[in-house]
């Protein structure tokens, strides 16, 4: 009805009054604009529109369009070139990126994937288009799974993977057909839409998958070894009869050719070669006797008793069984025992040799004209505390740890006697931890060492409700 010069410009007529829009061509160069016109027939629009303007040229126009009493008034305005718009840019470099997107509108359609996601999720690539349902990609992918072989088994993920969609949670990994492992998060997105982000973490998973193989490999490694240990812990603590018995021979037999009783040997070397065979056979059963505690603790089949131990009347006799060899070094003996010290519950004779094992290291290990100190008194939170300190060659401090373990030995080379397997640390160690305690070494080279075994307050019971009984002699051992 009117057109002014400006607009047969843009769409390019001399003349537009009196032609018909679609009918006679006015709409070649912009196929959107009768579209936006009859759509104005019902109410205001404002649209932007790409228009073709020859020779590989577009440009943007906006329309602007009301209803009037027959017919409808319209305004172009020419924007320039036409340019990808702030959504195109943006799809643009989301198809570069490492990770891959889909948007989901309010209904759960899909509005935009990226084309990186159909080459992570390729059993999907035929669906990936706008407008398909969600729940349409979550069946095609349950479908396709070979670990859903069941129609329940497949219904039920299905009905998991929608809720959590449609309230997201945490991201979650999901294994791709072709063995990736994609990490999954959802998040809220404009007009109550979801955008769900993919990321290929396959490396991060099979490493993860390596690492939790090592450590099965160590584990059973493990095992193998702590059962190869029990095995040679039981096999040593069942051998106890068979070596004792015949070293018991020897010792007995030595002594009866030392005491002459079916008549004189004839000649007294024949004595003390007799001497020597009880003094090695006595040696060498102190060592068997040791390996073989060792071996019960280590086994569980050392019998523990649960006694009132008087620590002064136990201390004075260990004391008296290392007295002939502190004599024979010139080391001096002395002992402070608290006299308000509570009774020690535990086993006498694990106690025992816990200080005849100190104290004979204390004596081994001092020399002449030095001291050795054996110590008990109440420790600050009401338990026990025994310490046997000496003025001995002491021990470097790099092997305080090593040597509390099996068959090691320290390295000190003045000691006065180096007999012996390395195991009276080790066998006081586990003795004070079957009683709930612990040992503490300390040591100065050229000053002397300090070892304190600490109980805990339940091992302390009040003298009057528990008198001591008494503790008869069994020698060394």
């Amino acid at each position: 009805m009117l057109a002014n010069h400006a607009a047969e410009t843009l769409i390019g007529r001399s003349a537009l009054v009196g032609l018909r829009l679609r009918g006679d061509g006015g709409d070649n160069r912009c196929s959107g604009l009768f579209a936006g016109l009859a759509a104005a027939l019902d109410g205001p629009v404002t649209r932007t529109l790409s228009a073709n303007m020859g020779g590989g040229n577009r440009a943007r126009w906006r329309l602007s369009a009301t209803p009037f009493p027959g017919g409808v008034c319209a305004t172009l305005v020419d924007l320039g070139p036409d340019a990808p718009s702030m959504a195109e840019t943006l799809a643009t470099a989301l198809e570069h990126s490492a990770e891959s997107f889909a948007l989901f509108d309010a209904d759960d359609r899909l509005v935009h994937a990226t084309g990186r996601l159909k080459q992570f999720l390729p059993e999907l690539a035929d669906l990936l288009v706008p407008g398909v349902p969600f729940e349409a990609l979550v069946r095609r992918a349950a479908q396709m799974d070979g670990g859903l072989p069941t129609d329940p088994e497949r219904e039920r993920w299905v009905k998991a993977r929608l809720a959590h969609h449609r309230q997201p949670d945490k991201p979650f990994t999901l294994r791709a057909q072709d063995g990736r492992w994609l990490l999954v998060s959802e998040h809220p997105a404009a007009d109550h839409g979801v955008l769900v982000i993919y990321a290929d973490v396959t490396p991060i998973k099979r490493n993860e998958e390596r690492l939790r193989a090592r450590e099965a490999e160590a584990r059973a490694a493990r095992r193998d070894a702590e059962r190869a240990s029990r095995a040679k812990s039981e096999f040593l603590a069942l051998m106890s009869h068979e070596l004792r018995t015949p070293l018991n021979a020897v010792l007995g037999f030595s002594e009866l050719l030392m005491s002459e009783a079916f008549g004189p040997l004839g000649n007294p070397r024949y004595r003390d070669y007799a001497a020597d065979i009880r003094d090695s056979g006595a040696h060498l059963l102190a060592l068997i006797d040791d390996i073989l505690d060792l071996s019960r603790i280590e086994a569980g089949r050392l019998p523990m008793a649960n006694e009132g131990v008087d620590l002064t009347a136990l201390s004075a006799q260990a004391i008296g069984m290392v007295r002939d060899k502190a004599v024979e070094g010139g080391v001096t003996l002395r002992a402070d025992i608290a006299r308000d010290l509570p009774m020690l519950l535990g086993d006498p004779r694990a106690i025992r040799q816990m200080l005849l094992n100190l104290l004979a290291n204390a004596v081994k290990f001092t020399l002449s004209g030095g001291t050795a100190m054996l110590t008990a008194t109440v420790t600050p939170d009401g338990g026990i505390g025994i310490m046997v300190a000496d003025t001995g060659v002491g021990i470097p401090a790099s092997d305080l740890f090593r040597i509390q373990e099996p068959f090691e030995r320290a390295d000190v080379t003045i000691a006065r006697d180096t007999d012996g397997a390395g195991l009276g640390l080790p066998i006081v160690k586990r003795l004070v931890e079957l009683h709930g305690g612990r040992l503490e070494l300390t040591s100065e080279i050229a000053v002397g060492t300090s070892a304190v075994l600490i109980f805990p307050a339940s091992r302390s019971l009040p003298r009057g409700l528990c008198p001591p009984l008494p503790i008869t002699p069994r020698g060394n051992r």
